[in-house]
């Protein structure tokens, strides 16, 4: 199964290779969280931070969306709340409103073997080897399912090499973010639910230019989106209508 990478930042650019064998650099646009604190701080962070709005139109026969957030013991923020609000509430908000799934955030802290994994490393193939081995046995320890509507990904305060930002594989089950750049977990759980580089969109928005969450070809000079494309939300949908 082919890993897709996401590099490392360079001054207000980010590097990304998507790895299909080999690795072609492309860029990444620095982001901004501000925009969100209005968003963030109207919405209602609970027990393990679900986040449930009743007024939305969903269909909660479906089965929700489980993101397992493992924080790297190196992380220097200490309140999960504050992590959810950067990281998180805006994209729970896209997710669920066309998935029509409640979607679940759980933070992860100081679990031996996983949340201390050593993943500054050269060889990202190596890495990711690593990482799976160590999750996986974590996922058998404790009984938790591997399945399409459940992801497990691993925060961590710095990149993992000069060039990488994290990783994760199509429709699979685990990756690595870093927090270096605010749509870095967006970009990889976007792997893990199905959607691809290719079909994220540049969309003309509030008097300019911005780019969905799994654009591949970034610049700085355009604002993020902070959603996914239309094509890419249609791909998602239809790989979870797989999990009813």
């Amino acid at each position: 199964m082919p890993m897709l990478i996401y590099p490392t930042p360079r001054l207000l650019l980010i590097r990304v290779m998507a790895c299909f064998g080999s690795c072609t650099p492309i860029k990444y646009s620095w982001t901004s969280k501000n925009m969100f604190k209005t968003i963030a701080r109207s919405l209602l962070l609970i027990a393990t931070f679900t986040l449930c709005q009743a007024a939305l139109a969903h269909d909660t026969s479906k089965r929700p969306l489980f993101f397992f957030l493992l924080i790297h013991d190196d992380v220097k923020e200490t309140s999960d709340e504050r992590l959810a609000e950067d990281y998180f509430v805006w994209l729970i908000k896209d997710l669920e409103s066309f998935t029509g799934r409640r979607v679940h955030l759980q933070f992860v802290r100081n679990v031996p073997d996983v949340t201390d994994f050593q993943y500054k490393r050269e060889n990202t193939d190596q890495n990711y080897a690593a990482w799976s081995s160590e999750i996986n046995q974590y996922l058998i320890d404790q009984n938790l399912p591997q399945n399409g509507t459940s992801k497990y990904l691993l925060l961590t305060q710095n990149k993992l090499n000069a060039s990488t930002l994290g990783f994760a594989t199509p429709n699979g089950h685990t990756g690595i973010a870093s927090l270096e750049t605010f749509t870095a977990p967006a970009h990889e759980l976007g792997h893990m639910l199905g959607g691809t580089h290719e079909l994220a969109e540049v969309i003309y928005k509030g008097g300019w230019w911005c780019e969905t969450n799994l654009v591949a070809t970034r610049q700085a000079v355009r604002a993020n989106c902070y959603f996914y494309s239309d094509k890419n939300k249609q791909k998602i949908a239809a790989n979870l209508s797989e999990f009813p």
